[in-house]
């Protein structure tokens, strides 16, 4: 059963005894058809239920959106990432406790026996592979805010929209700095061509 997407892998679910299991997947043609491939085991699956809707705003203790853009403006992208992944967890009322082992900026998720353990939040999937693609984000990669956009999604990160644009306004600033000419002609080619 297919039920998420990350670039060109797919996190699978497979159910064995009754318990869902994820791995990654990558699709690939050959002679004879498609074909899939594992690459990893992802861990057992936790399916918790969404409890509340709290912003990151309330979460970090900020009172208005304005102190929020400013959080968001001064801290590094790891930072805000990490934020955002342990809200998520606690909008459906998981904190690191005895039976789960949760460090967002590592990117690691065990059970209370180091075993890998998969969130499935939203319509995505929490693990050590999706949480390490998202810390990892690379800005000036990504003109078209697609590529963060999907990083969140996969991730099961809901992100409030005026989060995500005042967050891809600062990634654009890195972009704009860090960014060469040739990047900048090669996003306006594949954007106009």
């Amino acid at each position: 059963m297919l039920l998420g997407t990350f670039g060109m892998v797919f996190v699978r679910i497979k159910r064995i005894s009754g318990k869902e299991y994820g791995y990654l997947v990558s699709n690939s043609w050959t002679g004879s058809g498609p074909r899939q491939k594992v690459s990893e085991y992802l861990g057992r699956v936790i399916r918790p239920e969404k409890a509340k809707s709290e912003g990151l705003g309330a979460f970090l203790g900020l009172t208005s959106d304005k102190e929020s853009a400013e959080w968001i403006g001064k801290s590094s992208f790891a930072e805000i990432a990490a934020a955002m992944i342990m809200l998520e967890l606690k909008n459906h009322s998981i904190e690191g406790n005895n039976s789960h082992k949760i460090n967002a900026e590592n990117a690691e998720f065990t059970d209370d026996n180091g075993r890998k353990i998969v969130f499935a939040l939203n319509d995505g999937f929490l693990c050590s592979h999706t949480a390490k693609k998202l810390l990892g984000y690379d800005a000036t990669a990504d003109y078209s805010g697609y590529n963060l956009a999907d990083a969140l999604t996969a991730a099961g990160i809901a992100v409030e929209k005026d989060v995500f644009i005042t967050l891809f306004g600062k990634m654009q600033n890195l972009f704009r700095q860090k960014g060469s000419s040739k990047t900048e002609e090669k996003a306006f080619k594949d954007f106009y061509y």
